[in-house]
């Protein structure tokens, strides 16, 4: 598997997006933005490493973690007996 860089203004836009945003609506957005799919992993990692470096600080807002588990919840509905 080849490694895709992150470009800058992708970056920006986790870094600025992080708090109110779902990854689901993260990766929507990141395609829209660069044309590039981006995995639900890949993002995860790239978080986690913009963490690490301090350019991400603190957590997610509630709101926005209320909007992932209902996504979550309408996925395993639609999909039941597949892992989340």
């Amino acid at each position: 598997m080849r490694r895709r860089g992150w470009h800058i203004k992708e970056e920006e836009f986790l870094i600025s997006n992080y708090t109110t945003m779902t990854i689901k609506e993260l990766q929507s957005n990141l395609k829209e933005l660069s044309n590039k799919t981006r995995t639900p992993d890949s993002i995860n990692a790239k978080i986690k490493r913009l963490k690490a470096k301090e350019k991400i600080e603190g957590q997610k807002d509630e709101i926005a973690v209320q909007r992932a588990l209902t996504q979550r919840r309408k996925n395993y509905e639609q999909n039941p007996g597949e892992s989340v």
